[in-house]
Parts: structure tokens; C-alpha cells; sequence
């Protein structure tokens, strides 16, 4: 297809994606308490709702262009790069997570590798995609809606581990606008780092032996990272300072048909906790510590309190501070683990006999404002990615690659496959 019937194409796919996954549509109402959804009223509401939400970047000349432009906004969004011939969702975290967004764009290239042209989305039954609105975690889990002692208590327990956020490590700042606390953040850039094929069948096969996840091995590299692009101005200090980070899950496992399934894509199903680990302890004792913490995995304990441990992360989110227990503001880089992309999207779409895509690479962030950075983590075509997300008004690019760089240093050391 041409650029210009590739885009059409795109946007009538991208309003069949918002039929088959409405909570796309979704917006926070005024005092962000709840979600309203309206239902098309005809051709010309979708049609409007669609140039709201899908564009076309004419002018970039790949999604690095797009990404470092985003802001905070209301809706959810498909961004086409023709140069690059990239695709770039862009969502609030509430609609959805990392997971979540790879099943989504596999949903719209399932759709849009159909043989053109698509139906006019327009004559979709309207109205009957709100049985597919996602509900809330709490809800999907079947979680008790009324709080309990015991409840109370095991929700607290969870928060506790934020305190572990105070008084982290972190790695120097070196963006362009830093010049005091109170600098302004510009665009999300990312560092992306990719082994090739046979390493990453090493570093696989090297987590294997040892019984350990290649998630937990990673996760024990950017804590070594963390000290060893510690923050310059304090270098001694800083090293004796304890490195936390999350440990995130996917909740989707955990969860009834159909909320399992990728139908409800378009649902923040994920949670998680901070972990501590100390200055001092070697690679091979911090990734002792994160498999023990991967594999407890999800209980049944812990979920029936997920509603309260939400409902205080809340409370204590909107009242935190601006500096949580005094001092600088932490720039620590934390970790998010997809796993292997192609559990969730496929490396082609389409059939011998219908125009198709190859998908040759994939990514996935979040937009970040602040000093802290995210380094994410997944394989796909037989290669682990690394990227570490951040804003360049914090930290340069020269930087977060000698970030990624030291990851995959730390990485290779620990498990004894440097040359």
C-alpha cells in the first residue's frame, strides 16, 4: 500500500480497535474518581473522536521524534510514522500497562492485516461495546468490596515497602536544563541496548543453569549499574546508600476468563512492591534476593487486599510531599520487565492471499517527568532488549547509554560469559 492508503487504512482500523476494546475510549471524569465512556451517537461522533486520537507524523523521522512531544492527555492514542514505518500508542497508565499495550497494537495489526477495505466502522453495532469495558482489578479478582481488619493490615504491610524509596541511591543528573531542584522536565528520550542472537541464547541458557529468571539477573545488573553511575557530587556517600526498586506482576495469570484473556487488553492489571538491597552485597547475592521475590508470585492473601493496599497507595500518593523525608529528589533507575514480546504480539500478520506486516522490532516505556529513570526489559526475535527511559532535562544521552552499557557489563560479568 501507498503511505497515503496505508494511514487510511490505519485510521479506519484504529476506530475497529476502539470497538472491539472501548475502554480505549474511556476519560477520567472531573474530581478523577471515575470513568465515562459515550457511546458514538453516529458516524460523525466516531469520526471525530478518531481525528482526536489517531494522526499521522509526517514530519518525524522516527517514533524518538513523536515520543520526546508527548504530554500528559486525556485520551488514548495511535501515532503512524511513515518514515520509519512505526507505530506509537500512547495511553494514561490506567488504561492499560506494558503488557497490555503489546496485546492492543497485536489486536490492531490482526485488524489491519485483513483484506482492505475495511468495514466502514461506522455500521459496527454501537452500543453493545460497553459490555466489553474493562472494570478494575478489584472488581475482575472479585476482591471483597468491604475492608477487614486483616484486610487493613495486609495492605499496610505492602505500602511499608515504600519506605524503602527513601534515601535510595541514585545516578547523577546530567540533562541539559539541570540547574537546580526545581528544573522543568522536557521530552522522555530512551537508551536502547540490543544483544545479539547468540548472547542472548548465552545469557538464557547461563540463567538456566543457575535456576533463575533472565528478569532477575537483569533486575541485579541495574542495581549494580545504580552504584556505578552514583550520584558524582556524593560518590563515597552515595555508595553506602541502599538501591530499591519494584517488583512488578503481571495479574493477568491470576485472574478469571474472560479478564485473562486478550479481550481486556485495555485494563491496568499489574501490581507490585519495593525491595530493598544493600551497598555492598555482591551480583550474585542481590540476584539471590530478586528470584526469592519473583518466585512468592501473586497469593490469594495478597489479592483480596489489593482493593485496600490500592486504596492506601492512593491516599498516600496524594498526600506524599514533593521531597519524601527531606533531602534531593531521588534519581534512581528503577526496572519493568514485559518478558518474551512475541507471548504477546506476533513477529507477522496477515495471510499468502491478504497484505501483511512484518514486525521487526517493538518497544515500550512510559512517559517520564521526573529525575528517576526506567530501565525495560524484554526479548523478541531472539534478542534481549534493554531500554532506559528517562527525560532529558535529568540525564543526557551520553549518560543512559553508559547506563545500559554497565547493565549489560554487570550482566555478562555475574553470569560469567564476559570474554
Amino acid at each position: 500500500m501507498a503511505s497515503a492508503d496505508l494511514a487510511s487504512h490505519f485510521r479506519r482500523a484504529w476506530a475497529h480497535l476502539r470497538f472491539q476494546h472501548p475502554s480505549l475510549a474511556a476519560e477520567g471524569d472531573s474530581d478523577n474518581k471515575n470513568f465515562i465512556y459515550t457511546v458514538p451517537a453516529d458516524g460523525d461522533a466516531l469520526d471525530a473522536w478518531v481525528s482526536q486520537t489517531f494522526r499521522v507524523a509526517t514530519d518525524a523521522h522516527s517514533s524518538a521524534d513523536v515520543i520526546a512531544t508527548f504530554q500528559p492527555t486525556p485520551y488514548a492514542k495511535l501515532v503512524y510514522v511513515p518514515r520509519s514505518g512505526e507505530l506509537v500508542g500512547h495511553t494514561s497508565h490506567w488504561r492499560s500497562d506494558g503488557i497490555g499495550v503489546m496485546l492492543l497494537l497485536d489486536a490492531f495489526l490482526s485488524i489491519a492485516s485483513q483484506p482492505s477495505p475495511l468495514a466502514d466502522p461506522a455500521s459496527l453495532p454501537w452500543g453493545s461495546e460497553v459490555e466489553r469495558l474493562a472494570p478494575s482489578i478489584e472488581d475482575a479478582a472479585a476482591i471483597p468490596k468491604d475492608s477487614t481488619p486483616t484486610l487493613k493490615e495486609r495492605g499496610a504491610a505492602v505500602l511499608a515497602t515504600f519506605s524503602h524509596a527513601v534515601g535510595t541511591v541514585g545516578i547523577s543528573l546530567a540533562g541539559a536544563g539541570v540547574t537546580e531542584t526545581e528544573t522543568v522536565p522536557r521530552g522522555t528520550r530512551s537508551a536502547p541496548l540490543v544483544f545479539d542472537p547468540t548472547t542472548t541464547e548465552k545469557i538464557v541458557a547461563a540463567c538456566k543453569a543457575r535456576g533463575v529468571s533472565v528478569t532477575a539477573a537483569v533486575h541485579a545488573s541495574v542495581a549494580g549499574a545504580n552504584y556505578a553511575l552514583a550520584d558524582d557530587d556524593d560518590d563515597d556517600a552515595a555508595r553506602h546508600k541502599h538501591y530499591a526498586s519494584t517488583i512488578r506482576f503481571a495479574l493477568r495469570p491470576y485472574l478469571p476468563e474472560p479478564y485473562s484473556t486478550p479481550a481486556y487488553a485495555a485494563a491496568l492489571f499489574t501490581t507490585g512492591w519495593m525491595k530493598r538491597v544493600e551497598a555492598g552485597s555482591s551480583w550474585a547475592e542481590r540476584l539471590g534476593q530478586y528470584q526469592a521475590e519473583y518466585r512468592k508470585g501473586i497469593s490469594r492473601e495478597f489479592l483480596d487486599a489489593h482493593r485496600e493496599y490500592a486504596a492506601q497507595l492512593g491516599d498516600m500518593v496524594r498526600n506524599m510531599p514533593s521531597t519524601p523525608g527531606g533531602g534531593d529528589p531521588p534519581s534512581d533507575v528503577d526496572i519493568s520487565s514485559i518478558g518474551v514480546a512475541e507471548k504477546l504480539i506476533r513477529q507477522s500478520y496477515g495471510t499468502p492471499d491478504t497484505a501483511g506486516f512484518d514486525v521487526t522490532a517493538v518497544s515500550v516505556g512510559v512517559e517520564i517527568l521526573s529525575r528517576q529513570a526506567v530501565t525495560f526489559v524484554w526479548t523478541f526475535r531472539g534478542r534481549l532488549n534493554l531500554s532506559a527511559v528517562y527525560n532529558e532535562s535529568f540525564h543526557s544521552a551520553d549518560q543512559m547509554n553508559r547506563f545500559v552499557h554497565e547493565v549489560e557489563k554487570q550482566l555478562l560479568d555475574g553470569l560469567d560469559l564476559q570474554d
